[in-house]
């Protein structure tokens, strides 16, 4: 008698990676053949990650049209099953499966917008959280500005696409045709930020130093650093910029001689 982890593993073997041998060891004959009942259940895994790929990424849908995304999702599938159980955390790495996948060559920008829209899944999922004002500020001394390291809220995602994703993303959506004939693919890189603001999701384009300056600060640079990696920046407008489009939810002072500061997290 397999154990229910045995039991798990031969059947994952078998909808995953097509390996019945195992699981029909173990399935009663009642009405319906092992590999039929295999069968079924493959169909219900795949159809039902298709659709969740379909809810993160609407945009890629419409553009290559519903049976192209299914025989590419299924694809995907077959080389990137999940490997966790909560649906909304599968199809990460699907813009990287659709830059390498030989059939969408022909639809170039498609891979960013992908990125895109996985950025904006993933801002509609994240946690809660307040976001860092100017006020929270106040109480930092101006000379340990320098040391100021933020903490990202957990909805942003910094994002560079090398075609004007956003544009596009938008114009699909919206299903304004006209405004995607009017589209230049070669209008040079979009530096964007994602959020989840209070009326949704945000994608705003934003100048090329500030994405810079903002990658670095959400990645934990010192904001001393951050200005030494970035001269020629208007860090006052910068951050405060930053700040109003709620892209932090904390602080900390870090320290190079001792232990660091706690990190200081809104309420």
């Amino acid at each position: 008698m397999p154990s229910l982890r045995e039991l798990q593993d031969a059947v994952r073997r078998s909808i995953v990676d097509h390996d019945d041998v195992d699981a029909m060891a173990h399935i009663v004959a009642d009405g319906i053949a092992a590999q039929e009942r295999l069968s079924i259940y493959r169909n219900t895994f795949a159809q039902t990650l298709i659709r969740a790929l379909r809810l993160s990424y609407p945009a890629v849908d419409r553009l290559v049209g519903t049976e192209f995304f299914d025989a590419t999702a299924r694809e995907y599938i077959a080389q990137q099953p999940p490997r966790s159980s909560y649906l909304d955390e599968f199809g990460g790495d699907f813009a990287a499966f659709l830059e390498g996948f030989a059939p969408c060559a022909s639809v170039p920008y498609l891979p960013d917008v992908a990125r895109l829209e996985w950025a904006v899944s993933c801002a509609l999922h994240a946690a809660d959280a307040p976001a860092l004002t100017i006020a929270s500020l106040r109480a930092v001394e101006a000379t340990d500005y320098a040391r100021l390291c933020f903490v990202p809220h957990p909805s942003v995602s910094i994002v560079r696409t090398g075609y004007p994703a956003d544009t596009i993303w938008h114009a699909v959506l919206m299903d304004d045709d006209a405004a995607l004939t009017t589209i230049d693919l070669s209008g040079g890189p979009a530096c964007l930020m994602v959020q989840r603001g209070i009326s949704g999701v945000q994608v705003d384009r934003v100048d090329g130093k500030v994405w810079h300056f903002g990658r670095a600060l959400c990645s934990g640079c010192m904001l001393g650093l951050a200005l030494d990696d970035h001269p020629g920046i208007d860090a006052t407008a910068a951050l405060a910029g930053l700040l109003a489009q709620g892209c932090f939810s904390g602080f900390r002072l870090a320290s190079q001689t001792g232990p660091e500061q706690p990190l200081t997290e809104l309420p």
